[in-house]
């Protein structure tokens, strides 16, 4: 039994999901008579570019008006259909690239067409091609035959020879959309008599990221089941159910440390690998940050704002590369407690370290013109800092706290934090650039760091304080 994507494929150009920007310029050039003799389609895989590629061999071989081609019921068209046109030759390129094939193809090229018609040569992942293989396909695109036409189909057209690519006419297929894959999958699925939710057909194109032949084959794993739910397709395709995932969210977005952890561990157990879930984490947090910029109106909503969700977003986009080496609970907690550090440094670090009572101990804050409308954020500090000064900064704990930024270095940093003093001026700089000239900056060390200050500061206090009698 033929797969779906194998029974859904178009007859007629009418029936293509999408790539109206193609179909429109086929059909006008076949109506004309006006086709060219080499075409290169490109795009991700699974949008149609072969599928179309068969029906313009069908439809310069079609027995309809020029207008109404391809009909998709004449002898051609249904010879095309099944692969067993004689003058159509579908050849894959990865596995057609040696010196026989070669000599294979510079002899058939020349062959006229058995049925009278026009030969279709159409070579799929063309970007395959060998060097020999290239250069025979390059004569023949300079000096085409009469009656013969190339389509070339790749998804990386860059690849391909300049020499070739001058030579074609290229269409560039798109991504579809979800709603467009959803639409189809809705029509396959009355078809098929299937009641199917309108969420779990949309939970489907998303997985598919685009591409229509994917749908099709995640469509017919769920055909299989009976009635397709929300809650039957996130079991199939083996996804968190999106209710946790978006508890998980707003636990993080909430800073519930224990929540959240607790929730991320549930979900390890029920199953979930670390990595699916700080994948489909990253989703969810997308999908919030589209929906408070108003990009798509129905995504969750969290109480974070757009800077937090893009750093959000970074973070676990940046530690799902790390699960290829570790991939178990642990890597998944730290990954989290990441986000929530770029979320509220402050909140989630485990306490505020005791400022020295010593004056001489403590550096003088800078000011810098406070203003009630400053706004400071470390992270942003972090990303605008230049690599010296950032990793002079990095091992301080920072507490914002409106216009005021508290730097403290522990004793085991002495390095930093005297390395930070010296360039003071830097950083007031950095921070004028990234608030807007209204900030406090407070740089100190520790309780335990009272021996912070650096040898030229502690001459100058003992210089400076007054001798006993």
């Amino acid at each position: 039994m033929a797969a779906i994507y194998q029974q859904a494929r178009p007859h007629t150009f009418a029936q293509v999901v999408g790539q109206e920007h193609v179909k429109e310029v086929l059909v006008t050039a076949i109506a004309k008579a006006r086709l060219g003799h080499a075409y290169l389609f490109s795009g991700p895989r699974g949008v149609g570019k072969t599928t179309t590629a068969r029906l313009l061999a069908m439809a310069v071989n079609c027995q309809a008006v020029p207008s109404a081609r391809p009909c998709g019921d004449c002898a051609s068209c249904r010879l095309v259909r099944q692969g067993s046109h004689p003058d159509v030759i579908e050849l894959d390129a990865a596995s057609n690239n040696s010196v026989e094939d070669v000599r294979d193809l510079r002899e058939k090229v020349g062959l006229s067409a058995a049925l009278g018609g026009t030969r279709v040569w159409i070579l799929d992942e063309a970007h395959m091609l060998s060097r020999a293989a290239s250069n025979a396909l390059l004569k023949t695109l300079e000096e085409p035959p009469a009656q013969l036409l190339f389509v070339l189909a790749t998804t990386e057209p860059e690849k391909l020879p300049p020499t070739i690519l001058s030579r074609c006419q290229h269409f560039r297929f798109r991504r579809l959309s979800e709603t467009e894959i959803a639409a189809k999958l809705a029509q396959l699925c009355h078809q098929a008599d299937v009641p199917a939710e309108p969420s779990a057909l949309q939970l489907v194109a998303k997985a598919a990221d685009g591409a229509m032949r994917d749908a099709e084959s995640l469509l017919e794993r769920l055909l299989a089941i009976g009635e397709i739910t929300h809650q039957a397709a996130e079991e199939a395709l083996g996804l968190p159910p999106q209710s946790r995932l978006y508890r998980l969210a707003q636990h993080l977005a909430a800073r519930h440390v224990g929540e959240l952890l607790s929730n991320a561990a549930a979900l390890y157990q029920d199953g979930f690998s670390p990595r699916s879930l700080c994948h489909t984490l990253t989703l969810t947090l997308r999908e919030a940050l589209y929906s408070k910029t108003g990009l798509t109106p129905d995504g969750p909503s969290l109480d974070l704002s757009e800077a937090e969700l893009l750093r959000a977003i970074h973070t676990l986009d940046d530690e799902d590369a790390r699960f290829v080496r570790r991939d178990d609970l642990f890597a998944l907690e730290v990954a989290l407690i990441k986000v929530l550090n770029t979320l509220s440094p402050a909140t989630v670090l485990s306490s505020e370290p005791q400022t020295v009572s010593n004056e001489a101990a403590q550096p003088k804050p800078v000011h810098l013109a406070p203003s009630e409308t400053a706004q400071l954020n470390w992270r942003d500090l972090l990303s605008q800092a230049g690599p010296q000064l950032k990793a002079f900064m990095m091992p301080a704990q920072a507490d914002v706290d409106g216009n005021r930024l508290t730097l403290t270095f522990p004793d085991s940093h002495r390095f930093h934090f005297e390395q930070l003093k010296r360039r003071q001026a830097e950083l007031e700089e950095l921070v004028r650039s990234v608030a807007g000239n209204a900030c406090t900056v407070v740089i100190q060390g520790t309780k335990e760091g009272l021996s912070l200050r650096s040898e030229g500061e502690a001459r100058r206090s003992d210089r400076d304080s007054p001798k006993k009698p």
